[in-house]
Formats: C-alpha cells, structure tokens, sequence
C-alpha cells in the first residue's frame, strides 16, 4: 500500500528538530528576537548556544573553577562568549539588589565608600545588562520611578534652557516617554521582558548620560564653573585674518555690502553649535532654514515691485540719460537679487535632513572661501536690492531735477525744485532711520547678554 504525503509534510519531515536545552538550564528570548540561557540553581547565564555539547562542555568547566559561593544573594554571572578556565576577570557580576554590574565583585556590592564615577558606570553597566537579558528576572520595584524622576528633570531642563540643554531627551520626546510608562505599566505585568526592556533602555540612556555629566561627584560651584565653560554664550569667534585679507574684507562687506553678511555670519555661526544632542541641531538647522526661507521670500517679492516700478520709469518719455542708466543698473540689480534669491530659496527649501545640514555647514566653514565667503554669498539677494533701490532713487531724482535745467517755465521749476527738496527730505529722515536702527539692537543685545550671564544657574 503506497502512503502519499503532502508537500507540506515532506517539508517538516526535511527540518531538523532543535536539540534540546541541557538540564537545568532554561532559554529566553528577547523581545528582539535572539535567545540566551540561564540556570536558576547556580545563577549563571549565558549567550552561547549551550544546545552544542562542545559549547556546553566548556561553559560547565569554566562554572567549575569559578566561586560561585562568593556571589550573595540577588546576584548572579554572565559567561563571556568562548570562556576559558581560570579567566575569570571578563565574568560580568550582577547585584540586583543594588543595581550594578561590574566585572569585580567588590564593584557590585554596595555602594556605600564608593566614588560617584564608580557607581554611575556600575548603574550603566546593569541597565545595559538589563536590557539584553530581560526575561528571567523582574525589573527591580525602584526602576520605573526612577526613571520617571530623571524624565520629569530633563523635561524641566528643556524648559528652563530650550535649545542649551544637553539632556538626552528633548522637551517632547520627554512628554512621550512619560505617557508610554503610564500606559505600560496598567497593561503590562511587572514581569513582561517588553516593559523591562523598555525601563530598562531608558535608564541605560539616563546613567551613560550622568556618567558624562560626573553626576554626584561636583559641589554647586564647581558644577557652575564646569557648566560655564561647556556653554558656549554667543557664535564662534571671527578667525583671525592677516591685515592685507583683513582690511579690503572689511571694506568690502561694510561699504559695499552694508554690512548685511555680518547678519548672516552670526546665523551660520549659530547653527553650527552644537549643544549636545542631535535633535536640537535638527531643531537649530530648521530655524536657520525657514529663516533663510522666508527673508529670500520678502526680498523676491520687493525685487518684483521695484523691478516693474523701474521698467515703468525707462518708459517715461524724454527721459534723461543719467535717469536712464540709473534705470538700467536698477534693472539689473533687481534682476540679480531675484536669479540669487530664487536659487538660493529653492536649494535651502529641499535640503532639511539632518546628514544634508551636516554637509552643508562642513561645506560652509571648510570651503574655498570660508565663512565669511558663504556670508557674502548669502547676502547677495538683500544687497543687490538694496543697490537696485539705490540706484532706482537716483534715476527717480534726475528725473526730478529736469524740470530745474534747460527751457522750463516757472511754474515746473517751483514745482520740480519743491519735489526734489521733499524727496531729499525724505532720503536724510531714511538713512537717519536706518543708522539708528542699524544699532538699535547691537546695544541692546550686550546689555541683554550681560544680565543672562549674571542670571544664568
């Protein structure tokens, strides 16, 4: 009699059945997806694959000649993978009591006499431990209000500094964390390995933090003084240019550029720092674009207006040749502004990522013409308008001052010499204007400067 058998069963018949877990040992797998083994008796686990006799056997001889006796309660070992006898120094020791990890055991077992340094990376070195091997035991009581306290903190700190704080977590990301342990812990029991190794990834990232930050170990003053020289309290210093670079390159951005590429300087200056985390560079880099953005934007739409006023002038008839090539430059000029303006517009608007806002600002400081180059070519929309302006005014004033030459009556001449004094009147109370303004903010800014520095913690 010929039995058939379907494909399906031929499939599982050609499978070979995982060998089975050795006695004593039980295997875990992490919510990741990898497995590990420990053995509850002699409270030891391991990552290798114990299923292998050869592996087993040598994981069982390095057991033999570790002391296991020392370990007290709450504690247990992690092998190393491919242990050898007698190399007991890459045995990681786990104190769940204290909440440490270390590879000696006078490390883990209290934390009384202990320097701060020490206890913060023993506390990393368990959460890390924690978090790749989360099913065999429960999250110590403490862990999840231990957590809540620090994300509560770093949440008072975004507050308190915005885009100075260093702190793992934005202000935001603070907000979810939070929620997400509320909502765990009433749907989860204390002995899912999903919310211990979501406690514990958390903490992990809380003490690699406090290690940097020497958590514990710095008096209020000394914490100020470190603090003040981590903070940087305005943009990066100009470089230092030789005299003959130094000179026409003052020259050129005062007289000929108006001083704009200095704005602009500042804004590039400020979005290169970098405050220690990558999410408020992100942030940074985002307020530097849209304000790029959205100023190109203003200047093309003026660019627009005093092009078609200018275009409208050159067709006035009988128009004199110093308004006409005050006309032509300002045609120019306007046109210059909004080719640069668009470009530069559309080259900022599609470019936000992260890694582009890293090549961009490396482009900007190493690049052939620094960053004072990249200033100048930022501000080229702005001064090609304002030169087109310019020179707009001066076609509009000869146009003005014809009526006071040649064969013209009286009455144009009274009223030609009237419009020529108020629009003069009207240039002095402009640039007047401007020049206060120009500084209006510079001054006030040191001031400002000056009472954060006192104020600041």
């Amino acid at each position: 009699m010929t039995v058939a058998m379907s494909q399906h069963d031929l499939e599982e018949s050609c499978v070979p059945s995982p060998p089975p877990t050795p006695e004593g040992w039980t295997s875990h797998i992490h919510p990741r997806g990898w497995f590990y083994f420990y053995h509850s008796k002699i409270r030891v686990v391991t990552n290798d694959d114990i299923r292998t006799p050869s592996v087993l056997d040598t994981v069982e001889k390095y057991i033999a000649t570790y002391p296991l006796g020392d370990l007290a309660d709450g504690m247990e070992l992690l092998i190393p993978h491919g242990p050898q006898p007698d190399e007991h120094m890459f045995s990681l020791i786990v104190n769940h009591k204290s909440c440490m990890a270390g590879y000696d055991l006078k490390d883990v077992m209290s934390t009384e006499r202990m320097e701060a340094d020490r206890v913060n990376k023993r506390r990393r070195m368990y959460w890390n431990y924690l978090e790749r091997h989360p099913n065999h035991v429960p999250l110590p009581p403490n862990a999840e209000q231990e957590a809540r306290d620090a994300l509560a903190w770093f949440h008072l700190d975004n507050l308190k500094s915005g885009t100075r704080s260093t702190v793992p977590f934005s202000k935001q990301e603070c907000e979810d964390l939070l929620d997400a342990i509320s909502r765990i812990n009433s749907n989860l029991s204390e002995s899912s390995p999903g919310r211990t190794v979501f406690i514990s990834w958390i903490l992990r990232i809380i003490w690699s933090f406090r290690v940097t930050e020497r958590y514990g170990q710095d008096t209020y003053r000394q914490w100020e003084e470190h603090y003040a020289q981590r903070i940087p309290t305005g943009p990066l210093p100009n470089p230092p240019f030789p005299v003959y670079i130094r000179i026409p390159l003052n020259f050129i951005i005062s007289a000929v550029f108006f001083s704009v590429p200095r704005s602009y300087l500042e804004h590039i200056k400020a979005a290169s720092q970098y405050h220690g985390r990558l999410s408020t560079v992100q942030d940074i880099w985002d307020q530097y674009t849209h304000r790029i953005v959205k100023e190109y934007q203003d200047f093309l739409l003026i660019a627009t207006v005093l092009l078609s006023a200018t275009v409208g002038l050159l067709s006035v008839p009988n128009i004199q040749s110093t308004s006409r090539a005050a006309g032509i430059v300002s045609v120019f000029a306007s046109m210059g502004s909004m080719i640069t303006g668009v470009f530069c517009l559309w080259r900022h608007q599609t470019n936000v990522k992260q890694s582009q806002s890293f090549t961009y600002l490396h482009n900007a400081h190493h690049g052939a013409f620094g960053l004072h180059g990249h200033a100048l070519f930022l501000s080229l929309p702005p001064v090609l308008l304002v030169w087109g302006i310019i020179a707009f005014a001066v076609g509009f004033i000869a146009y003005t001052a014809q009526g006071l030459v040649g064969d013209s009556g009286t009455g144009e001449w009274d009223a030609a010499l009237i419009a020529l004094s108020i629009s003069l009147l009207i240039l002095l109370v402009v640039a007047l204007g401007l020049y206060t303004f120009a500084g209006m903010w510079k001054t006030k800014r040191a001031q400002f400067q000056k009472v954060v520095q006192a104020d600041r913690p």
